[in-house]
Parts: C-alpha cells; sequence; structure tokens
C-alpha cells in the first residue's frame, strides 16, 4: 500500500555528519511542551500536529516516528524557498520504494514551544496521501522528536514534548 510506503519513510544521509538540529529548544515543563494532536486518514490512523516552519504556518504534519528524517512537501518547500542542502545525497526507502530525495535546510520548526534550528529535511511528492483526503504538509521524523522527550496522550488527544 503506497500509504504505508509513505509513512515508513527512512532517509540515508551521506557527507556532512548527522541530520539531528544545530540547536534545539526544549518547553520549560511538560505542560508548556503541550500540543492537542487530530485523527486524520482512513480508520483515524494517523496522528496530524500543528508545525511552523520559519515562522510561518501552521502546516498539518504527521506524526511519523518511522521517518529519519523530517519531511516537507514540495509545495511547502517552494512556498518556503527552503534552501537544498548541497553535497549532501537522500536516499527514501520504504515499503516497497526506494529512491532518490532532495534535502533541504529549515532554518526553524516548532511546535507548541518545542523548537529546533538549522533542521536538515527531505522534500517529497506527498499527492498520494492527499488524494486520500487527508491534507498533509509533511511527516515530523526522529530527527526533530528524539531531541526531547515525546509522550502521547491519546486520551486527551495531547502530544507532550519536554526536554529530552
Amino acid at each position: 500500500m503506497k500509504w504505508a510506503a509513505l509513512l515508513l519513510l527512512s532517509a540515508l544521509l551521506a557527507g556532512c555528519g548527522d541530520n539531528l538540529p544545530a540547536r534545539v529548544e526544549a518547553p520549560p515543563t511538560p505542560a508548556q511542551g503541550e500540543v492537542r494532536f487530530e485523527w486524520a486518514g482512513p480508520g483515524e490512523t494517523v496522528i496530524l500536529v500543528p508545525v511552523y516552519i520559519n515562522d510561518q504556518g501552521p502546516f498539518q504534519f504527521v506524526l511519523d516516528t518511522g521517518a529519519t528524517l523530517t519531511c516537507v512537501t514540495e509545495e511547502v518547500a517552494k512556498q518556503l524557498a527552503l534552501p537544498e542542502m548541497v553535497g549532501r545525497i537522500g536516499v527514501g526507502a520504504g515499503v516497497g520504494m526506494v529512491g532518490r530525495i532532495r534535502l533541504v535546510k529549515i532554518d526553524s520548526l516548532r511546535l507548541g514551544s518545542a523548537r529546533a534550528a538549522d533542521l536538515p529535511a527531505c522534500a517529497l511528492d506527498l499527492s498520494q496521501v492527499q488524494r486520500m483526503g487527508v491534507r498533509v504538509d509533511g511527516l515530523l521524523g526522529l530527527n526533530f522528536l528524539r531531541a526531547f522527550r515525546v509522550e502521547i496522550d491519546f486520551k486527551r488527544e495531547a502530544l507532550i514534548l519536554s526536554a529530552a
């Protein structure tokens, strides 16, 4: 299923070190790091969170713990004029697919009061997801999430980010 392939995206980077943000700002308390999420997709199997990129948004991102990198749609990359990361090569691998991906740099990404600066990301075509009736602007991947302690409160439909 192509939906599964997109959500299981993994990126391998060659050259120029790792894919973590240069700086992160964790919310001072878990309460300040709380963000409401919404369910989407067939059978409400996708968690969407509101993300701000370079102080613009909110954009709807899938909370994707299976994605190594945070990714934006090609449309968002173009709209925000995200610069391509020259000298780095990205390869996306998912269920039944492998291919080259374009790497871009996000100056700042904010989810609630959690923020990351100089975050490597990829630009993807997510039109197949959107054809399923879900407006998705990107995938929030591990290179953002692993900088924080992440809790998901399913009963309250809240994502809580705090200092790791």
